[in-house]
Formats: C-alpha cells, structure tokens, sequence
C-alpha cells in the first residue's frame, strides 16, 4: 500500500487539528466573554452604591495624586534649573589699588584659560554708572566725592558643575589682584538642593501612599466579601474554587485603582490651573513666562495604571485571605 493511499485512509486527522483549534479558539472567546460578564457586573454594583464608591474612588485618587504632584513639581525645578545652567558666572572683586590698566590687563589674562569662557572688566566708574542708573539715585551719586565701588571681573566658567565652579572659584581666589569672589550661582545650587529634598519626600510618600492604598482598598473588599458571604459559600459547594469566587472582588479593586487614577489626572489639570494664575502675576514681576506644567501623556497613563496595579494587588491579597477562611 503506498503512502499516498495511507494518507487517503485517514481522511478525519486534518479534521481532528481543525476542530481541536476551533475548540481552542471556542474556549478562549468563552473566558473573554466570562471576563466582560464579571466585570459588568463588579462595575453595575460600584454604581448601585454610588454615593461610599465615590467616597472610595476620591480617597485613592488624592493619595495618588500628593506624590504625583511633588514630582511633578521636581520636574518643573529641574527643567528651570536646565534653562539657567548656563547662567553661572563667577564675579571677582578686585583689591583697591588694582588701576583700571592693570584690571583690563587681568581680564585679559584670565581669557586664556580653558575653564574660562567668556570675561570682561568693569572699571568703578561703570560700576557706579550701572548702580545709580539701576537704582535710580543718580544725583545723589554725582555730589559723591569718591568712588566706594572696586572694579570687578564677571566670569563665564566653561564647566558650570557645582564642583567645577568652586574650584575655579578656590584658585581665582588665591590671585593677589582679587579681594573677593562671587559665585553668582549659589542661588541655583540652593534651588537644586531644593530639588533634591522634594524630590526624596516625594519617594517616601510615594510608599506611604502604597501601603495606604492597599489598606483602604482591602478594607473595602473586605467589606464586600462579609456581604456576599453565602453567594461564596454556595459557589465553594458547586465546586468553585477561591481564585473563581475572588474574581468579581479583583474586578472591583482594578475599578476603583483605575477610576482613581483618571481622577487623580484629572484633580492635577484643575491644581495647576489654579496655581498658574496666581504664579504667572508673580513671573511677570520677574519678566519670565515660566508656567507649572502638568503630568503629560506618559506620565498620566502611568499614574492610571499604577493605580490599577495596585487597585487589582490589594483587592487580590485581601480577597484570598478572606475567602480561603469561608468554609462550606
């Protein structure tokens, strides 16, 4: 008997792959099904108690959203102290008896160096001309008889790192030309220091958050599984097994984590647009158009989902200890 008349004598195992496929393919849109139908049903009772799951709902979009906002306001520090790096400069005050020539001549000398960008000399008479035409006491100034203000030198260091600086500004120092020096940027590093502290506080109450999150949304399955108590006790007789009677409360904890966090967004959008009205009259003060800008595309949807993890975690945790104590 040849192969071909083999094959032929059993035409029903194409047949077998096909319907073993289509069973597959059966089952797989039977569970998708059973999934939508338990969390219908999980979001249909949220609804008929609306006034504590919106109660629920608020409570874990502010905890979401107090972290959120003090690294939100890390990232606007971080990006202004981006547009002033740059800005750093070294002022150096020279000694009383340093000539204008000799300023000039320093001045020039300290262009050389690789760690210096960019220098210019100010002689006392300019400087008192910038003084007075800033301050406004011009006609005072003029009726001095001396000149109180010593020539300076404003640097542009090439490196604007903190250390770079305070090196720079360490050898500088050491010039017998020089009476004081300046960094013009201590006030960045403060800010960045700042920075750094919201940015820390932001981390530990990030975690706090998390375990409060979990405490409240396991509270509230608790409570909704001591409700449902003889829906699961006749679900255990059936056959059921724990993972199949925690399935309706997993649906509702990545409810409630998911509703808070679009909430949570959505509390951020009305926070900065408050504060941006207010914080715009200060700018203007400043001649800046600095504005507090919001959480972002990515940074949102990460808010959403963290609050769903954590929602679906939590919900999982609390529903399996309780269940597993429910015999039949």
């Amino acid at each position: 008997m040849s192969a071909t008349k083999r094959r032929n004598d059993n035409p029903n195992q194409p047949r077998v792959k096909r319907n073993t496929r289509a069973e597959q393919s059966e089952s797989f849109v039977d569970l998708v099904k059973l999934h939508r139908r338990i969390a219908t049903h999980s979001a249909g009772r949220l609804l008929q108690t609306p006034a504590s799951s919106l109660v629920t709902l608020f409570v874990v979009a502010v905890a979401l959203l107090l972290p959120a906002l003090l690294f939100g306001l890390n990232s606007n520090l971080a990006s202004l102290l981006a547009g002033f790096q740059n800005s750093a400069q070294v002022t150096l005050y020279l000694q009383d008896n340093v000539s204008e020539a000799d300023g000039q001549e320093l001045s020039d000398d300290l262009l050389t160096r690789n760690d210096i960008e960019d220098a210019y000399y100010i002689s006392p008479s300019q400087a008192l001309d910038e003084f007075g035409a800033s301050s406004g006491l011009e006609d005072l100034l003029i009726e001095m008889t001396a000149n109180p203000l010593p020539g300076a030198i404003v640097l542009t260091p090439s490196d604007v790192s903190s250390s770079a600086v305070d090196e720079l500004a360490r050898q500088l120092q050491e010039l017998s030309q020089v009476d004081v020096v300046q960094i013009d940027s201590l006030w960045l590093q403060r800010l960045a220091a700042i920075s750094n502290l919201v940015s820390a506080i932001g981390s530990v109450l990030a975690v706090i958050v998390i375990l409060g999150l979990f405490f409240v949304v396991g509270n509230t399955i608790k409570l909704a599984i001591e409700n449902r108590k003889a829906e699961i006790l006749v679900i255990k007789l059936v056959g059921g097994g724990d993972m199949y009677a925690a399935r309706p409360f997993l649906y509702t904890g990545l409810l409630y984590g998911l509703g808070g966090g679009i909430l949570a967004t959505l509390l951020q959008g009305i926070v900065l647009a408050t504060f941006n009205s207010n914080l715009e009259v200060l700018m203007r003060l400043y001649e800046s158009d600095f504005q507090l800008r919001g959480f972002g595309l990515m940074s949102s949807l990460l808010i959403i989902v963290a609050g769903a993890a954590i929602g679906w975690t939590a919900a999982l945790m609390a529903s399996l200890r309780h269940i597993r104590a429910i015999n039949p």
